[in-house]
């Protein structure tokens, strides 16, 4: 996460669908311990994934007060929005 400037990349379910740009770099993986049915709320899981979080959060906010301060005379770069990534669906 530190190589990325101030971008914090994270997978928070399959992370297969990421555009190629994205798979290319390290990110936090919060796979392991999310969940969408009602009952993970009251497992270990979730107190795992709420420690990961609060780990993730710091991280952030070290990246964030590394940040050079404004300056109005920086240059605007612009860069091609990336193509919307083709999820091939299964068939039924």
């Amino acid at each position: 996460m530190e190589s990325h400037g101030l971008t914090a990349p994270m997978r928070f379910q399959d992370g297969e669908h990421f555009p190629e740009e994205a798979r290319n770099v390290q990110w936090a993986d919060f796979a392991p311990c999310t969940s969408t049915i009602p009952q993970f709320w009251a497992s270990q899981r979730a107190l795992e994934l709420e420690d990961r979080l609060k780990e993730f959060g710091a991280r952030v906010a070290r990246i964030i007060g590394r940040a050079p301060k404004f300056r109005a005379d920086w240059p605007i770069y612009e860069t091609p929005a990336l193509a919307a990534p083709r999820i091939g669906l299964a068939k039924l």
